[in-house]
């Protein structure tokens, strides 16, 4: 059996964003959330809600977003709420210290709204896609001393890859 496709099914009520992740959340398909969220703050969404019961997965990518959008949403009297994560997921949530910033709902029911699946994989450069797996991981950084331990030596490469990509001309 194959593993679900992965895909974010999306849905708007007034200022409240809801997005169902379906498969694997991690640094490819991060982009899609990204610009996602990104557009709706700028629309005036003040409210997003993750739903996590059919993610199989996450990375570290997709985690750091949150956490950045949690504390953008909170800073203008918004929120970014998590709900039913599986126990698998919850645990990684709670080893990088997502749920210090990021509140968690356990069991909540489905809203009455109709998904559609995100657009595919919006136009990022390289160097775009670098520079926001590296803001995903400076997000988790901040949230706990243990984080910088986990992702400190992958910032520097990261970095000097940057470092490398800025200095191509275009």
């Amino acid at each position: 059996m194959s593993p679900p496709a992965t895909a974010y099914l999306v849905a708007r009520s007034g200022t409240t964003v809801f997005i169902r992740s379906t498969g694997l959340a991690n640094m490819k398909n991060a982009p899609m959330l990204d610009v996602f969220l990104s557009t709706e703050i700028e629309q005036g969404a003040t409210t997003a809600c993750i739903d996590l019961s059919a993610c199989s997965g996450m990375d570290s990518t997709f985690m750091g977003l949150l956490v950045g959008y949690a504390k953008q949403m909170d800073v203008s009297a918004g929120r970014l709420v998590i709900v039913n994560p599986s126990p698998a997921n919850l645990r990684l949530l709670q080893m990088l210290g997502v749920t210090l910033v990021v509140p968690v709902v356990e069991k909540q029911d489905p809203p009455d709204v109709d998904f559609i699946t995100l657009a595919s994989d919006p136009q990022m450069s390289p160097l775009q896609r670098m520079e926001m797996v590296q803001r995903a991981h400076q997000n988790l950084i901040k949230v706990t001393e243990a984080n910088e331990g986990k992702f400190s030596t992958f910032l520097v490469a990261l970095e000097k890859d940057l470092v490398k990509l800025r200095a191509k001309p275009t």
